[in-house]
């Protein structure tokens, strides 16, 4: 099984933050013991869900790890433009992210992935796994990989 949490609420524009009240949502998420490694999302509200939980993670037996499948500094706003990290706009439908480019296998990604593992992700993740109805940000969820089902616990 994998863990992944998503952001909390956030910020609008490049590379945004989490808003106080996210960084509230993901504070009072209750992880499972033995996490074996953690990969972060290269944008900054990822690191900022790993700075939030990192007091119930230690000790974490593999490394620290950063992907941009989790994630990256690219954002959705609420005009429905994806903010790329140099501030450059791009519609929705003209950006190829991991949950809408059929060639990348979020699956496999997932599957690559030790046992308890923790992810630091964002919904696109979710998105590309093929999850139909997205739960409110700065969530819990377990991945089985082998069966292919997600199931979110906070």
């Amino acid at each position: 099984m994998i863990h992944l949490i998503t952001h909390g609420e956030r910020n609008n524009g490049v590379n945004p933050g989490h808003t106080i009240e996210g960084i509230a949502q993901i504070n009072a998420l209750r992880l499972p013991e033995g996490i074996t490694q953690v990969v972060i999302g290269t944008g900054l509200r990822f690191r900022e869900i790993y700075e939030a939980v990192s007091s119930q993670l230690f000790p974490v037996r593999g490394a620290v790890r950063y992907s941009p499948f989790c994630g990256s500094a690219d954002a959705l706003d609420p005009d429905r433009c994806v903010v790329l990290a140099d501030g450059t706009r791009v519609p929705l439908d003209h950006y190829l992210g991991v949950g809408t480019v059929p060639g990348f296998d979020a699956w496999a990604f997932v599957s690559a992935m030790p046992d308890n593992c923790l992810l630091c992700a964002g919904n696109e993740l979710l998105i590309a796994l093929g999850a139909k109805a997205i739960a409110a940000r700065g969530q819990l969820y377990e991945i089985y990989p082998n069966s292919k089902f997600i199931r979110r616990i906070s």
